[in-house]
C-alpha cells in the first residue's frame, strides 16, 4: 500500500511538471512584448502626442482598446478646451471676460478654480512678472489678434502703453471660497484674463491623470511642447526628450534631458518675435514696464513634479530673464534651464537642471573656428 501511494505521488509529481511545462511555453508564446503605442490630435490651437508602453500586464492589441484610449484623451482635452479657451465663444473662461460689472463674485468650476490659483499664485511670487489679465499690452504690440491690424502702429507711444495698463492687474483679481465651492472676485473693471500661458500644462495633467485610470504606468504626454512622463519607456529605459535650440529656422536639438516620473515646460521668444527699424522685438511682455523684454534670455525650460507648474513658471521665468529668474529660482527651489544670447552663440545657465548637451554642436563650432 505504501508502495502504491509512493507510485501515484511521483506520477502525480510529473504531470504537474509536464503541465507547468506546457502552460510556460504557452505563456512564453503569447506573452506581449513591451512596444510603443501611439495616440495623436489636435488641441487648444496646437497637436498633441501620446506614447504608451503595451506590454504583458496592460496590453494595446484590439482597434476597440486603441479607441477606447483615443476617446478618453481626446475627451478629457475638449473639456480643458471649453473652459479654458479665450478663442471660442461659450467656453468658462469666455463668460467669465464678458461679465463687465465687478459687483457680483463669479462662481468658478473646480477646474477653472484650480488653474488660477496656481497662475495667482506664481503671480505673487514674481511681483507681476507673471500675470494673465497681460492681454491688452499683448494686442496693443500687435502680436494678438491685431497682429495683421494696419490702422495700428508698429510700435504703441507711451500714452497708448500707459492707457493699456490700466486694464490689467494680476492682483485685482481674487479667489474666495469655503472648501466646497470657489468664486472670483475683480476688484477693477475691464479685465480680460488669458489662461494660454498655463492651460496647455495643465491639459498634459488632466490626460496624465486619464492614462493612470486607464492602469497604465509607463507612458509619456506632451501638448504644444509641454511634456509630462511617468516610469519608463519600452526599453525600460528614461523617457528622454530633446530642448530644441532656441534660434529661428535651426531645427536642431540643444541637448537632451531624462525625464522619469516629473514635467518639463519650455518657454522661447525664438519663433514669435518682430524686427522693426532694425530691433528685434519679443512677443514676451513685461506687464511691469508694458513693453517687450529686452533682456539674452531666448528660451528656459522647467523641471517639476506637475506640468501646469512647469508650464507657467517657464512664462513667468522668461518675463524675468536669467539674472532675476536664476535669483526666483534659485530661492524657488526650481531646476530650471536658462539658454542665454552671447553674441553668436547660446550659453547655458542651469539651477539644478540636469541635461546633457548635443554633442554635434560643439563639434559645428569647433569647424567653424
Amino acid at each position: 500500500m505504501g508502495f502504491y501511494m509512493t507510485r501515484r505521488t511521483v506520477l502525480l509529481v510529473s504531470l504537474i511538471v509536464i503541465v507547468g511545462i506546457f502552460m510556460f511555453l504557452d505563456g512564453a508564446r503569447t506573452a506581449v512584448a513591451p512596444k510603443l503605442v501611439k495616440f495623436e490630435g489636435e488641441t487648444m490651437g496646437t497637436v498633441w502626442h501620446v506614447t504608451i508602453v503595451s506590454d504583458g500586464e496592460n496590453p494595446i492589441t484590439t482597434d476597440a482598446r486603441y479607441a477606447e484610449i483615443q476617446a478618453g484623451i481626446e475627451e478629457v482635452l475638449k473639456g480643458v478646451d471649453f473652459r479654458m479657451s479665450t478663442w471660442k465663444e461659450f467656453t468658462e473662461l469666455s463668460r467669465i471676460n464678458a461679465q463687465e460689472s465687478v459687483t457680483e463674485d463669479i462662481p468658478l468650476s473646480p477646474e477653472m478654480a484650480f488653474v488660477l490659483a496656481c497662475a495667482l499664485e506664481i503671480s505673487a511670487k514674481t511681483g507681476g512678472a507673471y500675470d494673465v489679465t497681460v492681454g491688452p499690452l499683448v494686442n496693443l504690440w500687435k502680436f494678438g489678434p491685431t497682429r495683421n491690424n494696419a490702422d495700428m502702429p508698429e510700435i504703441p507711444d507711451d500714452a497708448d502703453i500707459a492707457s493699456a495698463r490700466e486694464f490689467i492687474g494680476w492682483d485685482a483679481l481674487e479667489l474666495l471660497g469655503d472648501g466646497k465651492k470657489t468664486t472670483l472676485r475683480r476688484k477693477k473693471e475691464g479685465l480680460q484674463i488669458d489662461l494660454s500661458s498655463i492651460a496647455k500644462g495643465y491639459g498634459v495633467d488632466c490626460v496624465f491623470d486619464v492614462l493612470r485610470k486607464f492602469g497604465f504606468t509607463n507612458f509619456m504626454v506632451e501638448v504644444g511642447g509641454e511634456v509630462r512622463s511617468l516610469g519608463v519607456n519600452h526599453m525600460a529605459k528614461p523617457w528622454r526628450i530633446g530642448i530644441e535650440l532656441p534660434k529661428p529656422g535651426a531645427e536642431k536639438i540643444f541637448g537632451a534631458v531624462e525625464l522619469t516620473d516629473c514635467a518639463l515646460a519650455t518657454s522661447g521668444d525664438y519663433r514669435n518675435f518682430k524686427v522693426d527699424d532694425g530691433k528685434r522685438r519679443s512677443h514676451i511682455i513685461d506687464p511691469r514696464t508694458g513693453k517687450p523684454v529686452e533682456h539674452a534670455l531666448v528660451s528656459v525650460s522647467v523641471l517639476a513634479s506637475d506640468c501646469m507648474t512647469a508650464d507657467g513658471w517657464a512664462t513667468a521665468l522668461m518675463v524675468l530673464g536669467p539674472e532675476e529668474g536664476r535669483k526666483i529660482a534659485t530661492a524657488e527651489g526650481l531646476k530650471v534651464l536658462f539658454l542665454v544670447q552671447d553674441g553668436e552663440t547660446i550659453k547655458p545657465v542651469s539651477v539644478g537642471f540636469k541635461y546633457e548637451e548635443n554633442p554635434y554642436l560643439k563639434e559645428e563650432k569647433e569647424n567653424t573656428h
